[in-house]
């Protein structure tokens, strides 16, 4: 798949995940809604994307956009497709500590707060025009439902260690994790 389509795909993926709203003033939230997490027992399905860390070319930890092929209750593992393998798919098989669901509503800043990363929250997100999730920071919130987080990547080329500000949208926006 060329990157220009790739990156398309992935642009349209997060401006086509659904807005949560409560039918009832007291309704909340469910998991996943903007940084609301699944509990430990939540398979994410087949077809669906995903935060994976699987082992780059050289040995090191790298997080990648994956989408899940299966899921293998017996062994308690996933078997995950990275997006953006040039020789078509590479397929990886992840423990489940090894794979982070994506969000699957998008947070309304003005009436969900509470399912929003806090600014100054150490997280990791798709980093622009790539597959991959960096760490970073939250610089600043989206302001409307359709505004989209603002992220200071760690990045040792600037003088205080991290990016400037770049737009990632709440669907590339995941914990971070040790």
């Amino acid at each position: 798949m060329r990157r220009g389509v790739l990156m398309s795909m992935v642009h349209k993926d997060a401006a086509n995940l659904p807005l949560w709203k409560a039918s009832t003033r007291y309704e909340k939230p469910p998991p996943l809604c903007g940084c609301l997490q699944a509990d430990s027992s939540y398979i994410v399905p087949k077809g669906k994307y995903v935060a994976a860390l699987v082992k780059g070319s050289e040995g090191e930890d790298n997080w990648i956009l994956a989408e899940v092929v299966s899921f293998n209750s017996t062994t308690g593992k996933y078997d995950v497709d990275d997006i953006d393998s040039e020789e078509g798919r590479e397929r990886h098989i992840l423990s489940k500590k090894r794979v982070i669901a994506l969000p699957l509503y998008k947070a309304d800043p003005i009436l969900q707060k509470e399912c929003l990363y806090p600014v100054m929250t150490t997280i990791m997100a798709l980093y622009p025009q790539t597959t991959c999730f960096y760490k970073g920071v939250i610089h600043s919130l989206p302001k409307d439902s359709e505004d989209h987080y603002q992220i200071l990547f760690e990045d040792t080329s600037y003088p205080d260690g991290y990016s400037p500000p770049l737009k990632v949208a709440q669907r590339y926006v995941i914990p971070f994790l040790e």
